[in-house]
């Protein structure tokens, strides 16, 4: 089976709605965190990273619609974190993360761009009525899907 095969069964259990994550191979990081907009399809963006503005097939052809959940910097791929939570995947970097998986790594991604303490302080200032609390710069708010 060629690449593009395992990418196609990798992102088949992709609906709209679910977080999903970038792993950049070449450079070893993880991108994220991305609300899926469409299932997996072919080819949707012919010239997506491709290099030939007159490409018919992108180099990548698995292709799924996002948005920006949560733009943070990405994680490396030797992050002990990380490492941590993914110790129990099989087959490598690509493919279906558990839902574990998936809230750990999403929490770590967040923690790392100060998202969590905003929400903490978020969660404070109304139960307390100090509404001082400021977003952080790269924290997006979350958006509804079809908005």
């Amino acid at each position: 089976m060629n690449d593009n095969g395992t990418f196609k069964i990798a992102a088949s259990g992709i609906r709209p709605g679910s977080s999903i994550f970038l792993y950049n191979v070449s450079e070893r990081l993880i991108f994220g965190i991305f609300e899926a907009l469409t299932s997996a399809h072919m080819n949707m963006e012919p010239k997506a990273f491709s290099k030939n503005p007159k490409a018919q097939s992108s180099p990548f052809p698995v292709q799924i619609r996002v948005r920006i959940s949560l733009e943070c910097p990405p994680v490396h791929d030797d992050d002990p974190a990380l490492n941590d939570i993914l110790r129990a995947r099989v087959g490598g970097r690509i493919g279906p993360l558990t839902f574990a998986q998936s809230e750990a790594l999403a929490s770590l991604i967040a923690h790392q761009c100060g998202a969590l303490s905003y929400m903490t302080d978020y969660r404070r200032g109304v139960e307390t009525g100090e509404m001082t609390v400021s977003a952080p710069p790269i924290a997006l708010p979350p958006r509804k899907i079809g908005a």
